[in-house]
Protein backbone atom coordinates (compact mmCIF):
# COMPACT_ATOMS: atom_id res chain seq x y z
CA UNK A 1 0.00 0.00 0.00
CA UNK A 2 2.61 2.60 1.25
CA UNK A 3 4.29 1.53 -2.06
CA UNK A 4 1.23 2.32 -4.46
CA UNK A 5 1.02 5.74 -2.49
CA UNK A 6 4.61 6.98 -2.69
CA UNK A 7 4.02 5.90 -6.86
CA UNK A 8 0.77 7.77 -6.89
CA UNK A 9 2.59 10.86 -5.37
CA UNK A 10 5.43 10.26 -7.82
CA UNK A 11 3.06 10.46 -10.61
CA UNK A 12 1.26 13.42 -9.68
CA UNK A 13 4.60 15.62 -9.00
CA UNK A 14 5.55 14.92 -12.51
CA UNK A 15 2.45 15.39 -14.22
CA UNK A 16 2.91 18.83 -12.43
CA UNK A 17 6.11 19.58 -13.26
CA UNK A 18 5.11 18.55 -17.18
CA UNK A 19 2.57 21.24 -16.85
CA UNK A 20 4.46 23.74 -15.39
CA UNK A 21 7.13 23.12 -17.92
CA UNK A 22 4.41 24.08 -21.00
CA UNK A 23 2.15 26.61 -19.04
CA UNK A 24 5.85 28.55 -18.12
CA UNK A 25 8.77 28.21 -20.44
CA UNK A 26 6.69 26.97 -23.52
CA UNK A 27 4.55 29.66 -23.50
CA UNK A 28 7.31 31.83 -22.98
CA UNK A 29 8.56 30.13 -25.93
CA UNK A 30 5.91 30.39 -28.32
CA UNK A 31 5.50 34.32 -27.52
CA UNK A 32 8.83 34.96 -27.97
CA UNK A 33 8.69 33.69 -31.84
CA UNK A 34 5.57 35.30 -32.48
CA UNK A 35 6.76 38.82 -30.97
CA UNK A 36 9.89 38.55 -32.88
CA UNK A 37 8.26 38.79 -35.94
CA UNK A 38 6.44 42.33 -35.05
CA UNK A 39 9.97 43.41 -35.15
CA UNK A 40 11.44 45.34 -38.06
CA UNK A 41 15.07 46.59 -39.38
CA UNK A 42 15.17 50.54 -38.23
CA UNK A 43 12.50 49.61 -35.38
CA UNK A 44 12.36 51.96 -32.38
CA UNK A 45 11.04 49.43 -29.58
CA UNK A 46 9.91 51.53 -25.82
CA UNK A 47 9.90 49.35 -22.87
CA UNK A 48 8.21 49.85 -19.34
CA UNK A 49 10.88 48.89 -16.74
CA UNK A 50 11.80 45.08 -16.73
CA UNK A 51 10.53 42.37 -18.05
CA UNK A 52 12.41 39.10 -18.18
CA UNK A 53 9.71 38.00 -21.34
CA UNK A 54 10.26 41.45 -23.24
CA UNK A 55 14.09 41.35 -22.50
CA UNK A 56 14.05 37.66 -24.08
CA UNK A 57 12.25 38.96 -27.09
CA UNK A 58 14.60 41.70 -27.57
CA UNK A 59 17.34 39.33 -26.87
CA UNK A 60 16.54 36.65 -30.07
CA UNK A 61 15.49 39.28 -32.01
CA UNK A 62 18.99 40.35 -31.95
CA UNK A 63 20.33 36.99 -32.54
CA UNK A 64 18.61 36.63 -35.48
CA UNK A 65 20.12 39.85 -36.71
CA UNK A 66 17.53 42.67 -36.80
CA UNK A 67 18.20 46.22 -36.05
CA UNK A 68 16.64 48.02 -33.75
CA UNK A 69 16.81 50.57 -31.28
CA UNK A 70 15.31 50.28 -27.39
CA UNK A 71 13.93 52.89 -25.44
CA UNK A 72 13.64 51.59 -21.64
CA UNK A 73 11.35 54.32 -19.84
CA UNK A 74 11.86 53.67 -15.81
CA UNK A 75 10.10 55.27 -12.63
CA UNK A 76 11.11 54.89 -9.21
CA UNK A 77 11.33 53.72 -6.62
CA UNK A 78 12.65 50.39 -7.32
CA UNK A 79 14.39 52.00 -10.67
CA UNK A 80 14.63 48.11 -12.38
CA UNK A 81 14.89 49.57 -15.75
CA UNK A 82 18.61 49.89 -15.09
CA UNK A 83 18.98 46.20 -15.08
CA UNK A 84 17.27 45.98 -18.27
CA UNK A 85 18.88 48.88 -20.27
CA UNK A 86 22.41 47.16 -18.51
CA UNK A 87 21.20 43.74 -20.08
CA UNK A 88 20.80 45.00 -23.29
CA UNK A 89 23.79 46.72 -24.16
CA UNK A 90 25.84 44.34 -23.15
CA UNK A 91 23.86 42.55 -26.59
CA UNK A 92 25.13 44.93 -28.20
CA UNK A 93 21.58 46.54 -28.60
CA UNK A 94 21.57 50.51 -28.93
CA UNK A 95 19.38 51.77 -25.85
CA UNK A 96 18.31 55.28 -24.48
CA UNK A 97 17.20 55.53 -20.54
CA UNK A 98 14.59 57.90 -19.76
CA UNK A 99 12.49 58.56 -16.63
CA UNK A 100 8.42 58.03 -16.74
CA UNK A 101 7.98 61.88 -17.06
CA UNK A 102 10.22 62.38 -20.16
CA UNK A 103 7.75 59.44 -21.84
CA UNK A 104 6.13 62.36 -23.72
CA UNK A 105 8.65 63.35 -25.48
CA UNK A 106 10.21 60.05 -26.42
CA UNK A 107 7.31 58.54 -27.65
CA UNK A 108 7.61 60.56 -30.73
CA UNK A 109 10.74 58.66 -31.98
CA UNK A 110 9.08 55.25 -30.96
CA UNK A 111 7.87 53.27 -33.83
CA UNK A 112 6.24 50.28 -30.99
CA UNK A 113 5.58 49.38 -27.58
CA UNK A 114 5.79 46.77 -25.90
CA UNK A 115 4.71 45.90 -22.45
CA UNK A 116 4.41 42.58 -20.01
CA UNK A 117 1.48 41.65 -17.75
CA UNK A 118 0.97 40.52 -15.01
CA UNK A 119 -2.63 39.71 -15.59
CA UNK A 120 -4.75 39.69 -18.08
CA UNK A 121 -8.91 40.20 -16.73
CA UNK A 122 -11.83 39.17 -17.93
CA UNK A 123 -13.23 42.02 -18.81
CA UNK A 124 -9.71 42.90 -21.34
CA UNK A 125 -8.01 45.09 -18.81
CA UNK A 126 -4.22 44.79 -18.38
CA UNK A 127 -2.35 44.43 -15.03
CA UNK A 128 0.61 46.23 -15.18
CA UNK A 129 3.43 47.38 -13.05
CA UNK A 130 2.53 50.86 -11.98
CA UNK A 131 2.89 53.25 -15.03
CA UNK A 132 1.90 50.42 -17.53
CA UNK A 133 -1.38 52.17 -18.07
CA UNK A 134 0.74 55.62 -18.51
CA UNK A 135 2.74 54.29 -21.52
CA UNK A 136 -0.38 52.91 -23.34
CA UNK A 137 -2.05 56.16 -22.88
CA UNK A 138 0.81 58.39 -24.68
CA UNK A 139 1.50 55.87 -27.31
CA UNK A 140 -2.51 55.95 -28.10
CA UNK A 141 -2.68 59.88 -27.99
CA UNK A 142 0.45 59.81 -30.55
CA UNK A 143 -1.26 56.27 -32.61
CA UNK A 144 1.94 53.78 -31.61
CA UNK A 145 0.86 50.40 -32.01
CA UNK A 146 0.46 48.97 -28.30
CA UNK A 147 1.68 45.30 -27.83
CA UNK A 148 1.22 43.15 -24.87
CA UNK A 149 2.88 40.19 -24.60
CA UNK A 150 1.05 37.67 -21.78
CA UNK A 151 1.00 33.79 -21.44
CA UNK A 152 -2.34 32.37 -20.82
CA UNK A 153 -2.14 31.27 -17.48
CA UNK A 154 -2.04 34.62 -16.25
CA UNK A 155 -5.58 35.57 -17.90
CA UNK A 156 -7.75 35.99 -14.96
CA UNK A 157 -11.40 35.96 -13.57
CA UNK A 158 -11.47 38.48 -11.91
CA UNK A 159 -13.39 41.98 -13.01
CA UNK A 160 -11.16 45.20 -12.40
CA UNK A 161 -11.45 48.59 -14.30
CA UNK A 162 -9.24 50.47 -12.05
CA UNK A 163 -6.35 50.23 -9.44
CA UNK A 164 -7.54 51.89 -6.80
CA UNK A 165 -10.39 49.88 -5.09
CA UNK A 166 -8.10 46.83 -5.44
CA UNK A 167 -4.32 47.12 -5.49
CA UNK A 168 -1.07 45.92 -3.34
CA UNK A 169 1.09 48.16 -1.69
CA UNK A 170 4.53 48.16 -1.33
CA UNK A 171 7.03 49.34 1.35
CA UNK A 172 6.22 53.33 1.44
CA UNK A 173 9.76 53.64 2.81
CA UNK A 174 11.51 52.72 -0.29
CA UNK A 175 10.51 55.90 -1.93
CA UNK A 176 12.10 57.95 0.56
CA UNK A 177 15.24 57.06 -1.94
CA UNK A 178 17.05 59.85 -3.56
CA UNK A 179 19.86 59.48 -6.33
CA UNK A 180 22.21 61.46 -3.55
CA UNK A 181 22.21 59.92 -0.83
CA UNK A 182 20.15 63.20 0.72
CA UNK A 183 17.32 63.06 3.56
CA UNK A 184 13.72 62.83 1.56
CA UNK A 185 11.62 66.51 2.42
CA UNK A 186 8.74 63.57 3.53
CA UNK A 187 11.44 61.51 5.36
CA UNK A 188 9.01 62.45 8.90
CA UNK A 189 6.22 61.45 7.43
CA UNK A 190 5.19 59.11 10.54
CA UNK A 191 5.30 62.14 12.43
CA UNK A 192 2.53 63.94 10.52
CA UNK A 193 -1.01 62.98 10.92
CA UNK A 194 -2.30 64.09 8.11
CA UNK A 195 0.57 62.42 5.53
CA UNK A 196 0.46 59.29 4.02
CA UNK A 197 2.27 57.44 1.80
CA UNK A 198 0.75 55.33 -0.73
CA UNK A 199 3.43 53.03 -2.87
CA UNK A 200 0.95 51.53 -5.36
CA UNK A 201 2.28 48.13 -7.21
CA UNK A 202 0.07 47.62 -10.15
CA UNK A 203 -2.52 50.00 -12.34
CA UNK A 204 -4.78 48.29 -15.39
CA UNK A 205 -4.82 49.86 -18.65
CA UNK A 206 -8.12 49.61 -20.22
CA UNK A 207 -8.14 47.38 -23.78
CA UNK A 208 -9.25 50.33 -25.84
CA UNK A 209 -5.05 51.19 -25.12
CA UNK A 210 -4.05 47.74 -26.54
CA UNK A 211 -3.43 46.98 -30.31
CA UNK A 212 -2.50 43.26 -30.00
CA UNK A 213 -2.52 40.99 -27.07
CA UNK A 214 0.49 37.90 -27.87
CA UNK A 215 -0.03 35.13 -26.01
CA UNK A 216 1.00 31.78 -26.81
CA UNK A 217 -2.30 29.87 -28.16
CA UNK A 218 -2.44 33.59 -30.90
CA UNK A 219 -2.45 36.87 -31.32
CA UNK A 220 -5.55 38.17 -29.91
CA UNK A 221 -7.45 41.21 -28.77
CA UNK A 222 -8.03 41.94 -25.21
CA UNK A 223 -11.60 40.95 -25.81
CA UNK A 224 -10.94 37.31 -26.18
CA UNK A 225 -9.96 36.94 -22.58
CA UNK A 226 -13.34 35.30 -21.30
CA UNK A 227 -12.79 33.17 -25.11
CA UNK A 228 -9.13 31.62 -23.79
CA UNK A 229 -10.76 31.42 -19.82
CA UNK A 230 -13.40 29.52 -20.99
CA UNK A 231 -11.55 27.68 -23.05
CA UNK A 232 -8.92 26.86 -20.04
CA UNK A 233 -12.04 25.85 -17.98
CA UNK A 234 -12.99 23.13 -20.54
CA UNK A 235 -9.83 21.79 -20.72
CA UNK A 236 -10.27 21.27 -16.51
Amino acid sequence: VRKQWYQRRVRGHSQTHSSCFQNIYLAGKSITEKAVNRIVNGDTILIFKKSQLILHILLEAKAQNKEFKVVVVDSRPDLSGVSSCERLTAAGIPCSYVYINSSTYIMKKVTKVMLAADALLANGYVLGPVGTAMMGLIANTYNKPVIVCCETYKFCERVQTDSILYNELADPDSMLKTLNAEESPVAGWRESPNTRLVNLVYDTTPPALVSIVITEIAELPCSSAPVVLRRGAVKM
